[in-house]
């Protein structure tokens, strides 16, 4: 534990972020969060991870950090061993961002515990802080990781960090209204408003141009007010709609979902979908060009086993982050529990019906849709760099005090 004297000297404060699987722009943000003039940072992660992090740094940003990767002929848990050693021997506090809820990740964690202070990203509050077994007979391989990995998380795993943080301050309501956790709570989000994301031209105004960011796949996505909406839209409104759908389909459902988009373009309606992971340029590039985000979330989805999960209120959606980051109106399902920041930048729907409305009004309205297009400005804006390092320090590095 650092003292409050390091707040106030001249040696800085050792920050370390530990991500391993996937969340390139959790790891970015939180790289810029916490450089400040009074820290350093270190990031520990993979050299393929680290390639894609590239792109998000400038590189004035990338002399900002400390770069540790993962060896070839290193296992996950071998690497995470490593991190605790140079944590013991250099870090005050340890950001770890991503521990999917498997056997397979949990077990590189177990005896895992640095000298550093920790703070786990928690994704899926139910997952971690809701302890208990469930029965899915038609799934009984993963029935049984989720038990066993509940099992592990509550009984090896969780009790070893010294706070968790989680993006969507509305997880933490439900945390201390739903589970008998005392440590402290954080909410350091996944994305920083930078006015370089809007201030590009867009081009072709005369289109409405949507995009539907996210994986494709069965328990987080719902598309069943979706296509009734866009084929009676693309009938009446051809010439004034794109739909881009930069998501990677996933599984039966992600391919059955890839194949209606295609058919919708095939019949000469603007819609740009991909069969494969899209890249991170051609994501930025999508979003940028877009006007408005529709997210068809899937209220009641699931963690990485069988646990439910609620967006919204026990597991945030990176929508929402893609709405923040590209300063983006959005619209959602009205049972979403939104971020209160970004009310007056969103439009819900209830069904096919009154999506098409939104969507329409949106057409027929130009001035609609840069009264949004502004308030979504506004509401970005409360996530800026600044403001998000000034909770760090007031919040994060205080309690490191």
């Amino acid at each position: 534990m650092i003292t409050e004297n390091n707040l106030t000297s001249k040696r800085p404060i050792e920050i370390g972020i530990l991500e391993i699987r996937r969340h390139i722009p959790i790891l970015y943000t939180f790289s810029r969060i916490c450089k400040t003039s009074n820290t350093n940072v270190t990031i520990f992660t993979t050299k393929e991870l680290y390639l894609r992090l590239e792109t998000y740094l400038t590189d004035k940003n990338k002399k900002n950090y400390d770069i540790i990767l993962k060896e070839d002929n290193e296992t996950f848990r071998s690497f995470v061993k490593r991190v605790e050693t140079i944590c013991d021997k250099k870090i005050d506090v340890l950001f770890i961002n991503t521990i999917h809820e498997t056997l397979l990740d949990l077990i590189c964690y177990l005896g895992f515990k640095p000298k550093s202070n920790t703070i786990l990203l928690i994704h899926h509050v139910n997952a971690w802080l809701k302890h208990r077994l469930i029965l899915n007979i038609k799934h009984p391989i993963r029935t049984a990781d989720t038990n066993l990995a509940s099992m592990l998380i509550h009984r090896f795993i969780l009790n070893k960090f010294d706070a968790i943080n989680v993006i969507y301050h509305p997880l933490k309501e439900y945390i201390r209204t739903n589970t008998n956790y005392e440590k402290k709570i954080f909410t350091l989000p996944t994305s920083i408003f930078e006015n370089a994301k809007t201030i590009k031209k867009q081009e072709n105004e005369e289109k409405l141009k949507i995009v539907i960011p996210g994986l494709i796949q069965e328990h987080r996505k719902d598309y069943d007010a979706v296509f009734p909406a866009f084929e009676t839209l693309f009938e009446q409104h051809k010439e004034k709609i794109k739909v881009y759908v930069p998501g990677l389909p996933v599984g039966r459902f992600g391919r059955q979902i890839y194949n209606k988009f295609k058919d919708m373009d095939k019949k000469g309606c603007e819609v740009e979908i991909f069969d494969h992971f899209v890249p991170d340029d051609t994501f930025d590039e999508m979003l940028t060009r877009s006007n408005i985000i529709l997210a068809p979330i899937r209220i009641k989805t699931r963690a990485d086993g069988d646990i439910e999960e609620i967006y919204g209120k026990t597991v945030g959606s990176g929508v929402v982050f893609n709405a923040i980051q590209y300063a983006k109106p959005i619209i959602v399902p009205s049972e979403f529990n939104m971020l209160p920041e970004l009310e007056s930048s969103t439009l819900r729907y209830s069904d096919s019906v009154e999506l098409e409305h939104i969507i329409e009004k949106l057409i027929s309205n130009p001035e609609k849709l840069q009264e949004l297009k502004r308030e979504a400005l506004t509401n970005s804006q409360k996530f800026s760099l600044k403001n998000l390092q000034d909770y760090f320090e007031k919040n994060i590095l205080t309690w490191l005090s």
